[in-house]
Formats: structure tokens, C-alpha cells, sequence
């Protein structure tokens, strides 16, 4: 199952991104990228880019998990 996060980065761009989480290494995975309805790869983005990015998914992942285990 994949999920779609969207952020509206401060230098204007609008970037989407589909991820996952890895059940083999146990860690998240971005799928597919995009920024202005342009593809995009994550090794494009700085290494501050990339761990703000990151930490964005895993926080959003979390409270989506969350969210599912309070339904039940």
C-alpha cells in the first residue's frame, strides 16, 4: 500500500510524492516523485532537502498508522 504526500515547499515549488514502507528493510521508500508536475528523484535534492523531506513522510506515515489504529 502507498501513500501520497503533498508539500508546498517554502521556495514556492508544490512537490507530491508517493511512498511506502518496506516490509524487507523495514524503513520508508519514496516510489515515485514529482515537483511542479515535473518527475523528480530524491538523489536530485540536497542532503538537507532529502532528510527535511524524510522526516516529513515519517511523520505523516505515523499519524496515518495512528489514525488506522484508533478506527479499530
Amino acid at each position: 500500500m502507498s501513500f501520497v504526500y503533498k508539500w508546498n515547499v517554502s521556495n514556492g515549488d508544490d512537490v507530491k510524492v508517493e511512498y511506502c514502507f518496506s516490509a524487507v528493510d523495514k524503513c520508508l521508500k519514496v516510489v515515485e516523485m514529482w515537483v511542479n508536475g515535473k518527475f523528480h528523484r530524491t538523489t536530485w535534492m540536497s542532503k538537507e532537502g532529502r532528510a527535511e523531506l524524510m522526516s516529513l513522510l515519517t511523520k505523516d506515515y505515523m499519524s496515518k498508522k495512528l489514525s488506522e489504529t484508533e478506527a479499530v
